[in-house]
C-alpha cells in the first residue's frame, strides 16, 4: 500500500454528480484500476498523479493512497471555475469555521478571565489564613488540627465503629419479653 500526503478524517456526505465544488472543501474520491499496481511503483505514479491533477485540472491533493487496484484520493481546489475572485476569497473558509474560532476565543477569554479572579481569591485566603494563624499562636493550631484529624479519622472509621458495637448484641442472645 502506498500513501502520500496526510488523511484527513471527518463525517462523509455523499454528494450528486452535478455538485458545484466549493473553494477548500475537502472531497474524497474512492475507485479502482484496471489492474493492480505493484508495490515498487506505486509511490512514483501517486507523485506523477498528483502533479498531473495539480497541473491539468487545478487540483491539490491532500491524501493519495493506493492499494492493489484501489484508490482513496482526498482533494480540494483553490479557484473553482465560474467564480468571482471575491466570491472564491469568501468561499475559501466557511462560516461555520469563522464562527467556531471566535467562540473558542471567547472560550478562552472567560477561562483565562475564571483563572485570574480564581489566583485573587486564593492569594487573599492565604493571607487573611496567615492573619488568623498568627493571631492563634501555635498550640491553638495544633489543637484545631488535632480537632479536625479526630474528625476525619471517626468519619473514615465510623462504619467499622458501628460493626463493633454490633457485635456483642449479635453474640449475646436477646431475652424474650413475657
Amino acid at each position: 500500500m502506498a500513501r502520500l500526503g496526510t488523511r484527513v478524517y471527518g463525517y462523509y456526505v455523499r454528494v450528486p454528480d452535478n455538485h458545484q465544488v466549493v473553494a477548500g472543501q475537502i472531497y474524497e474520491t474512492r475507485g479502482y484500476f484496471n489492474a493492480d499496481i505493484p508495490e515498487d511503483i506505486a509511490l512514483s505514479m501517486i507523485k506523477d498523479w498528483r502533479d498531473e491533477l495539480q497541473v491539468k485540472e487545478g487540483i491539490v491533493t491532500n491524501y493519495i493512497e493506493v492499494s492493489g487496484k484501489n484508490f482513496i484520493l482526498q482533494w480540494k481546489v483553490y479557484k473553482p471555475t465560474g467564480y468571482s475572485s471575491q466570491a472564491t476569497l469568501t468561499a475559501a473558509i466557511p462560516w461555520p469555521v469563522i464562527i467556531e474560532t471566535i467562540l473558542t476565543i471567547i472560550k478562552i477569554a472567560v477561562v483565562a478571565v475564571a483563572v485570574y479572579y480564581g489566583l485573587k481569591a486564593l492569594e487573599a485566603v492565604i493571607k487573611e489564613t496567615g492573619q488568623v494563624l498568627s493571631i492563634l499562636g501555635p498550640e491553638n493550631v495544633s489543637m484545631i488540627t488535632n480537632v479536625l484529624f479526630m474528625f476525619v479519622f471517626l468519619m473514615m472509621f465510623s462504619p467499622l465503629i458501628s460493626m463493633i458495637a454490633e457485635l456483642p448484641r449479635r453474640l449475646i442472645p436477646q431475652k424474650e419479653a413475657k
